[in-house]
């Protein structure tokens, strides 16, 4: 038999193993409650199961891409805060800058400026 043209079939060996690494620590369970939502609304609005969210957010089973941009969208953050910020910490900017957000005029200006003035001069 040729060896470009032979085909596997009905070949009965077990699987191999495959060792995983530990998947990467982020904060969707946390979006969650600090959007004050239950896993059943996020699951249905994420077209997944209440279990599978349940599996993503205790890090039992990976999330998509998909999965993480449309959790943004339902949680009002960008997928990179899912990641990166908890929101439920105590010293979190996140409920500051939303406020801040929503300022109009003078307040907005005034507040943008205090903000520059702690930070200091963009480097540019």
């Amino acid at each position: 038999m040729d060896r470009t043209t032979a085909q596997c079939e009905n070949v009965n060996m077990a699987p191999v193993k495959k060792d995983l690494r530990p998947l990467g620590k982020h904060f969707l369970k946390e979006w969650r409650e600090y959007r004050k939502l239950d896993q059943e609304e996020v699951a249905s609005s994420l077209d997944v199961s209440r279990t599978l969210l349940s599996k993503i957010e205790g890090r039992k089973s990976p999330y998509t891409q998909r999965t993480l941009e449309a959790a943004a969208g339902v949680y009002g953050c960008t997928p990179a805060q899912l990641l990166s910020q908890n929101p439920g910490r105590a010293d979190n900017f996140i409920t500051l800058f939303e406020r801040a957000e929503r300022l109009d005029g003078a307040r907005r200006d005034h507040v943008m400026r205090i903000i520059e003035a702690a930070l200091g001069s963009p480097s540019g």
